[in-house]
This record gives structure tokens, sequence and C-alpha cells, in this order.
């Protein structure tokens, strides 16, 4: 008698921006990206020539060297690069050891979620970019909402962010600019979130993906 085994791996519905996308071909009977469409949602990178502009790379020459594994300690001239630049132009005071390259965005915020005290919640708001729930929820890590809503623009207060709540030691993730909202913090707003929220109990973390 042949017996079916149950899976090894747990069921993960698909990310709501997949969702989207599923739902996007099964009422227009094609793709989002094809002709025609507009896929805001998902992301559209531009990948023909600007008028003007340099002509779009068509090979990479590779050799030997860099075939190879990549170093344990990472790209340190590549890390040297990326702190100068910032020393440079906004005098942020950081050495390469303040600087760490993933292979993009999520898989950043995913290490630093991982790595987290388990002490540590999560404050971030109602309205924030979807994926980041199912960050926390398969991290299996703690976080309380902060109320974003038509009342208040879909823009909570720096206040609002740094209310601790029960807990000793608060995390603060968000996108800037916030996807979907679109509201963007910078100047003093930016600069009075980073001062409040980012010493002591609580630490800040920024996903700027659409940064300008």
């Amino acid at each position: 008698v042949s017996k079916v085994s149950e899976s090894f791996l747990s069921y993960v519905s698909p990310m709501g921006i997949y969702e989207t996308l599923y739902a996007f071909q099964d009422a227009f009977g094609k793709t989002m990206g094809e002709m025609g469409t507009h896929p805001w949602s998902q992301g559209f990178p531009l990948t023909t020539q600007l008028p003007g502009g340099p002509e779009m790379p068509t090979n990479v020459y590779l050799d030997a060297e860099d075939l190879k594994y990549p170093k344990a300690w990472g790209l340190p001239a590549l890390r040297e690069a990326i702190s100068s630049y910032y020393n440079h132009y906004y005098n942020a005071g950081i050495d390469c050891e303040n600087v760490m390259v993933f292979s993009g965005g999520r898989p950043g915020l995913m290490a630093m979620l991982m790595f987290l005290q388990p002490d540590i919640n999560i404050r971030i708001a109602s309205t924030e970019y979807t994926p980041y729930y199912d960050m926390l929820h398969l991290l299996q890590r703690k976080y309380s909402l902060v109320d974003s809503h038509v009342d208040n623009h879909f823009f909570p207060s720096v206040l609002d962010y740094v209310n601790t709540g029960n807990f000793d030691r608060n995390l603060v993730m968000l996108s800037n600019p916030c996807n979907p909202t679109g509201v963007t913090r910078s100047g003093n707003e930016l600069k009075e979130l980073v001062e409040k929220a980012s010493y002591g109990s609580f630490g800040l973390l920024i996903d700027e993906a659409y940064e300008l």
C-alpha cells in the first residue's frame, strides 16, 4: 500500500507583493511587466540606453581571479570606497569596519533581524512594506505596530516611533521613502529620528531602496 509522506517543509503563503502579481495575471491574462502594463508595485528597472547617455553594457569579462570564492573578510577595497564616499560627501565619520555589503536589500535586512538579541522589539508602522511582516514572522521576532492612518496622513511622528511601550529595548524599522505610502523623511525630520532612535535603548534600521 502506497503511503503519501508528509512534507518536510512548512507551507508559506506568497508575500503580498507576489500575490498581487498572481492576481494581476489571473485578471488580465498577462504578466505584469508585459507591453502595455505598468508594474509600479514590483519595480521595473530601465534596461535601455538613456537618450544621450552611455551605451548599456552587453558583456562582462571575468578572469581566474574573479571566479574564486570571495574572501571571508569580504572585499576591503569596496568597503573602503563606500566608507570614503560617505565620509567625503556626508562627513559620516565611519571606516570600513562599519560597512557591510550584501547581495541585495532583503538579505541585508534578514541578516540584521536574524542576529538581533532575543529581547529586542521591532517598532514598525502599520502601513509599512508588507514583506517586512513576513520577515518578522519567519524569524519569530517580536514587534509592535506604530499607528499609521488617514488621520496622521500615514506619517507617524518620531515620538510615535520611540514609544517604548512594555519593552526595554526597541529597534525602529522603516523604509524611506515608504513603500507603499510614498511618505519621505528628510532634513530635520530625518535628523530628529536618527538622534532619538539610534542611541541607548533604541536602534534604527532604515531601508532606503528608493533613495535618490
